[in-house]
Order: structure tokens, then sequence, then C-alpha cells
């Protein structure tokens, strides 16, 4: 993924977490859940990236490019890992949690000037694969 792909991913999380998620928050919290997965998924895509990306800077040496790369987008994990946590957690989702997500994302997010989302009902039933796939990833190897 280019930087320019990081870059609309990173557009979509805004949209989804200053638009889309409060929206949903009060009249369909289930499909809030599912837009936080959504968004935690694209955030754990553009820190394993940009990850990638900085490896791919020291295999050529350019150690110093590589780190700055990994200081730009280190963020990422950890805003990944909250979005997933709220969208999978049994307590209500309140628009404290989302705020807090928010600011866990570096250089901040701002509401899209226009929207790319047309129907966010499409991402419904996404925190229910999130969590299938992360359960699958639990169980042990059978020999």
């Amino acid at each position: 993924m280019a930087i320019k792909e990081r870059n609309q991913q990173m557009r979509v999380v805004a949209e989804l977490l200053t638009v889309h998620v409060p929206e949903q928050l009060g009249q369909d919290p289930d499909l809030a859940r599912d837009l936080l997965s959504v968004a935690g998924t694209a955030l754990h895509e553009i820190y394993e990236d940009a990850e990638q990306s900085a490896k791919a800077w020291d295999k050529r040496a350019y150690h110093s490019k590589a780190d700055e790369l990994r200081r730009d987008w280190d963020w990422a994990a950890g805003a990944s890992n909250y979005a997933l946590g709220l969208a999978l957690r049994p307590q209500p989702l309140g628009q404290i949690d989302v705020d807090k997500l928010v600011r866990l994302i570096r250089p901040g997010i701002e509401k899209p000037a226009r929207r790319q989302i047309s129907d966010p009902v499409r991402f419904r039933g996404a925190a229910r694969i999130v969590k299938r796939q992360q359960t699958e990833r639990r169980k042990p190897l059978r020999e």
C-alpha cells in the first residue's frame, strides 16, 4: 500500500469516527460496533503496511527513514486495538469512548468535507467477523 492508499484509508477512518459512528450510537448500537470494527481493521492494516515499508527501508540501509516512518505511524497499532476492543466489548458504547479513540489518532482527524461512504449499513456484521477471526487465532493447533 502506497502512502496515497494509507491516506485514503485514514480518510475513511475519519469519516467513520466523526460522522457515521456518532450517528449510529443512539440509533443502532450494533451498527456502531460494526463500523468501529471496520475502523480498527483499517488502522491495523495501515500499521502493518507502515511496518512493512519501514522494513524495506531498513534492507536498503536507510535506517533513519525507516525509523521516521515507524515514529509517524506507531500510534496506529494502539488505536486499532482500542477500536476493536470497543467493538467487541459487551458494555454499551458512548460518545466518550469514540472521542477517546479519536484522540489516540495522530495527527488528529477532522470531519471530512465530503462523504465517501454513502451507505454504512453495508458494513453490518463486521464485528461478528472480527470476533470470529480472533477466536480462530486463539484455537490451539491440533497435531
